[in-house]
């Protein structure tokens, strides 16, 4: 990051080359976007707030109206955390009017420091360099952005990121393993975790065979300015190993709880988490005859004591609605998420409670609902976490939370016309199991993927490049990688 110590004059004649970037990038995305859902700079808000009395003006008499001159925008990945006091300071305010941005940001993003890595977006007039405004990225879902409005006021707003979805089609053989080959792809992490998770009972898919052939639909998030990236789900996979063949399709129930199924509708993957969190070892079991270490007095103990560190993240065991979130006397902070099989799990003694997580919404399995505390009759950090079956407390170490995912009988028709769509959109892509096995027996790599060879020479071109290509091909097993299918979309494939 460059430092923002220059002075006044300095830093705006440095900034007017990215000025007009920002600027040109700005045109291209409202031709690309939905301008109405675009996010304003400070002064394009404050120009849209007045709009009614300045076309009032303008009509009588439009020869005085001089638009304000856009602003001056400088975006920085923060390379240290520092109070937006700091900061402000050493682009040019003085202390006294930086401590006073300072104090509205802070009641605006309820702390005072801007994070290392954050992108932090400065707006200055381009006559006289004045703060306009800024705008800092809390973390990949929220903004909060200033703006003056003239006569020392400042306008403060918390704009939520916005995001746009799209699908990624990709076909890959496998090379060495499933993981490794997938990460060359570019497959996010928590996708390779999801797919190995759906088919666990199936077959280990670390110990995938080379050459097996995978297809896979996944969709990414991507925001509207192009700093951030989110995993979505997966939507569909197919991985065909010798006369073998596993296929997942996502389907949302009733509740839109989207969950990955087999052909005939059956949920994949576990369940339900074993333990619901990463816990140091069980300082008390299940019973009904324990010492109590506050109240000195022998009563049950109907759930397990996991003995963790304080703060750590504790997850919902199963998908469920939440029957209870806040404060629960001895239990100090807790959550009770309700299930299917009249199952319901208990989570106790948390410093605080997600903020997703209230009454009546329902939760996923392995999201977090909290994190590790010691509120409640408590002798220090841990989590209490109980079953209850039919009414009744159940030992979590014995017993199984019995839930089970199946497409109802009522929206099976819809499952069918979901799944067929999804198996058109996997049927365009390419099965590269028989290249990769060609070319392991050292026949001709490159005549069974036909126009792909030639997309492929024709993309690189040059003199000589006939025979790089087939080395470049033959070197790389002829298709055990093509990566993600370029140019195909939703409508591509027919979704």
């Amino acid at each position: 990051m460059h430092s923002l110590g220059r002075s006044r004059g300095a830093l705006v004649r440095a900034s007017t080359a990215v000025a007009v970037a920002a600027l040109a990038t700005v045109a291209a995305l409202n031709l690309f976007f939905n301008s109405n859902s675009a996010t304003p700079a400070p002064d394009q808000e404050i120009q849209q707030s007045c709009a009614g009395r300045m076309d009032r003006d303008a009509s009588e008499d439009p020869e005085q109206i001089t638009p304000a001159p856009e602003s001056i925008t400088i975006s920085l990945d923060l390379d240290r955390t520092a109070s937006v006091a700091k900061y402000l300071e050493e682009s040019g305010l003085e202390p006294d009017e930086a401590q006073r941005w300072n104090g509205i940001f802070q009641r605006a993003a309820l702390t005072r420091y801007l994070h290392k890595g954050h992108r932090f977006t400065l707006y200055r007039d381009p006559e006289n360099g004045e703060l306009r405004g800024f705008k800092y990225d809390v973390d990949a879902r929220t903004s909060v952005a200033l703006a003056s409005l003239g006569n020392m006021v400042v306008k403060s707003s918390v704009i939520p990121i916005e995001y746009v979805e799209r699908p990624v089609q990709m076909s890959f053989a496998v090379r060495d393993s499933f993981a490794r080959t997938a990460a060359r792809q570019g497959v996010p992490g928590p996708i390779v975790e999801s797919l190995k998770d759906a088919f666990a009972d199936r077959h280990d898919l670390d110990h995938l065979r080379p050459g097996s052939a995978v297809k896979l639909i996944y969709y990414e998030k991507i925001s509207r300015d192009g700093n951030y990236h989110l995993t979505g789900d997966v939507e569909a996979a197919q991985i065909s190993f010798g006369d073998r063949t596993l296929k997942a399709y996502a389907f949302r129930d009733e509740q839109g709880r989207a969950h990955l199924y087999d052909e005939q509708g059956r949920a994949l993957g576990p369940q339900f988490l074993r333990f619901p969190l990463n816990f140091q070892y069980i300082s008390s079991g299940f019973t009904f005859h324990r010492y109590h270490p506050i109240l000195h007095e022998y009563r049950p103990h109907v759930g397990i004591d996991l003995v963790a560190q304080y703060g750590t993240p504790v997850k919902a065991v199963a998908d469920g609605r939440v029957g209870a979130a806040g404060w629960g006397g001895e239990l100090g902070k807790y959550v009770r998420i309700e299930h299917e099989c009249e199952m319901t799990s208990i989570y106790g003694h948390l410093s605080r409670i997600s903020p997703d997580v209230r009454l009546g919404k329902y939760v996923r399995m392995g999201q977090v609902i909290g994190w590790v505390g010691s509120t409640g009759l408590s002798t220090g950090p841990h989590l209490h976490y109980a079953l209850e079956k039919q009414g009744n407390f159940i030992n979590p170490l014995t017993q199984k939370l019995g839930v089970h995912h199946e497409v109802s009988p009522r929206m099976k028709a819809v499952f069918e016309n979901i799944k067929q769509r999804y198996e058109g959109a996997l049927a365009k892509l390419p099965d590269l199991s028989s290249h990769f096995v060609a070319a392991d027996a050292r026949k001709p790599a490159i005549s069974p993927l036909g126009d792909l060879y030639h997309v492929t020479l024709k993309r690189l071109g040059g003199k000589g490049t006939h025979r790089r290509v087939r080395q470049r091909l033959s070197s790389r097993r002829a298709g055990s990688v093509i990566g993600a299918a370029e140019g195909m979309n939703a409508g591509d494939s027919g979704m």
